[in-house]
């Protein structure tokens, strides 16, 4: 299988990359920082490396275009933002708040771009990427007044918003696209920070996440719950496209379950990451 894999240099994206080259599969690396990612991946077998910023729709177009026309057959959001130093409103060349751009217009607009490519593969799979900490903030809606983050920004409140649209997207895009590909969101539960990363922490959160990182999952175990996603056959439903990390179908959020907010969310972005065209019928038109 050739199957693609975002924030590829670290953590569970590194361990993922590992883990699929070492199945014999094809592995598109996409990485923010082309020397990071060399450093940490090497040259291993059956690896590319293609430069992605989440953040920038230019380098989103640049990505896309350098994965080419060959069937694609899994994608795998896995990156994120979720910098606790960063207390006030960050915006890409675009204006969009930073959390919001690379969380979530970033790996929707890489989607879409890469639907061609998807759409050639036989069994197509795209896997989105949650958290599990929703589950601690119910009432948690898509603030549609201020998708950006002005007014209301917290490096957290950005964090779970982001999130939060990440679910929604996978259950609109598994109902639009009938069956023609394989959607699936993950809840990923708090996850061990590699030692380079906690050390890059400040002093007083290295501290307050100390215990909190020992008892955290090994990303080795969710890397493996990745690729058993994108790697089973199943027709995707937007009933059951919501799981943690063993594959257990579990609750989505109670605002997701909202087909007009599902709906309104998916024009906006669609709008904000420029209309891209889509693979599939019935996804272009909002």
């Amino acid at each position: 299988m050739r199957i693609a894999v975002t924030g590829a240099n670290a953590g569970i994206g590194l361990r993922t990359v590992e883990l699929l080259a070492s199945h014999g599969h094809e592995v598109v690396a996409f990485v923010r920082d082309p020397a990071r990612g060399r450093d940490a991946i090497g040259s291993r077998t059956g690896v590319r490396l293609v430069q992605l910023d989440l953040s920038s729709s230019d380098s989103v177009r640049s990505a896309a275009e350098a994965v080419g026309d060959e069937p694609l057959d899994a994608l795998i959001n896995n990156a994120a933002v979720f910098d606790q130093t960063i207390r006030t409103v960050r915006r890409n060349a675009g204006g969009h708040e930073l959390f919001w751009a690379t969380n979530h217009l970033g790996p929707f607009e890489l989607t879409a771009r890469l639907s061609p490519a998807l759409a050639r593969s036989a069994a197509p799979s795209v896997l989105f990427v949650a958290s599990k900490g929703l589950v601690v903030m119910p009432r948690i809606a898509i603030r549609f007044d201020a998708l950006d983050g002005e007014g209301w920004f917290t490096p957290t409140r950005a964090y779970y918003h982001s999130k939060l649209a990440q679910i929604m997207t996978a259950m609109t895009l598994a109902e639009r696209a009938g069956g023609r590909v394989d959607v699936t969101c993950i809840r990923v539960p708090a996850v061990r920070l590699d030692a380079d990363r906690l050390a890059a922490q400040l002093a007083i959160l290295r501290a307050l996440y100390a215990p909190k990182n020992r008892a955290a999952a090994p990303p080795g175990v969710v890397a493996e719950a990745y690729e058993r996603i994108v790697t089973r056959r199943r027709t995707a439903r937007a009933d059951d496209v919501y799981v943690d990390e063993r594959l257990r179908v579990v609750p989505v959020p109670r605002s997701a379950l909202d087909e007009s907010s599902r709906r309104r969310l998916w024009a906006s972005t669609m709008a904000a990451t420029g209309n891209p065209a889509w693979a599939w019928d019935g996804l272009t038109e909002v």
